[in-house]
């Protein structure tokens, strides 16, 4: 199963998908430590990244590439993410007029073609907030 949840930095909307599987009744990020679910965490580290976020800090991963440099800053920081939607709503309509979508795999490709120092954090929890990298 997939979940999708809505980041905003700045003015840029994105969508955060996170693949998710039952066991025991109970569900857990797919392919990610076998770690519990919590969409209430999820919400919680999403808001924390939001407050948390400047374009200072987005920069410092990739100088040229916006899109590139907001990926970064949401991966290091959600680091079970599946891939990332980003989408542009018209002013003019306020309809959705551009989507793109990059995998993690296409993440982890690109952090490894352009040598970008990314913090790993192996012990992160999504239940428990001391571990995640605001």
């Amino acid at each position: 199963m997939k979940i999708e949840k809505r980041i905003k930095l700045n003015n840029n909307n994105y969508y955060i998908e996170v693949d998710v599987e039952y066991k025991n009744k109970f569900l857990y990020l797919k392919n990610y430590h076998d770690d519990h679910y919590d969409g209430g965490n999820f919400s919680n580290l999403i808001e924390k990244i939001e407050e948390n976020y400047t374009l200072d800090k987005a920069m410092s991963y990739d100088k040229d590439i916006g899109l590139m440099a907001d990926v970064l800053y949401i991966y290091e920081r959600i680091p079970f993410l599946s891939g990332i939607t980003d989408f542009y709503i018209s002013s003019k309509d306020n309809i959705v007029y551009a989507k793109g979508y990059i995998s993690k795999e296409e993440i982890e490709k690109y952090i490894k073609e352009n040598n970008i120092n990314i913090r790993r954090n192996n012990n992160f929890k999504l239940g428990d907030g001391r571990t995640w990298k605001i």
